[in-house]
């Protein structure tokens, strides 16, 4: 009967230990599906959020690229009308002294000879011309330059 008896203390205890070792198994098992299960989480999360973080950016900088082409937009029609405002006034001031200075010079030249005055005055008359016509000309070359 001890015989018997140790065969049978025998056999559970085998069987405990098996049950043991497989539950033992399960658990690292388990464990090691867990840590898986975890690392495939934190990574899909770790992409969603680099993801979120590149859209956002995106975002902001398509607004702030539209905000800085509106500025340049605004500088640039401002410095528009400041230069055509200052050509327009420098354009006139030249005209004026120009034609100051040829009426001084037709007043300082005293010519007897009514053919000499009139052929100087028609002279006279197309030099005015043609400066007047370089003036409106730099004017123009000046306000297209900044379009």
């Amino acid at each position: 009967m001890t015989n018997k008896r140790q065969q049978r203390l025998f056999i559970v205890t085998m069987m405990v230990l098996a049950l043991l070792f497989t539950a033992e198994w399960k658990t690292a098992y388990a464990s090691s599906n867990i840590k898986t299960l975890l690392t495939s989480w934190f990574e899909g999360k770790q992409q969603e959020s680099i993801q979120a973080l590149e859209e956002e950016i995106l975002t902001e900088k398509e607004a702030q690229m539209a905000i800085l082409k509106e500025e340049i937009a605004v500088s640039l029609n401002q410095a528009n009308k400041e230069l055509a405002n200052f050509t327009s006034i420098e354009a006139e001031k030249s005209k004026e002294e120009l034609k100051s200075y040829t009426e001084n010079l037709i007043q300082s030249i005293l010519i007897d000879e009514e053919g000499q005055q009139e052929q100087f005055m028609n002279e006279l008359g197309k030099i005015m011309e043609e400066a007047y016509l370089k003036i409106e000309q730099a004017r123009e070359d000046a306000l297209h330059q900044t379009e």
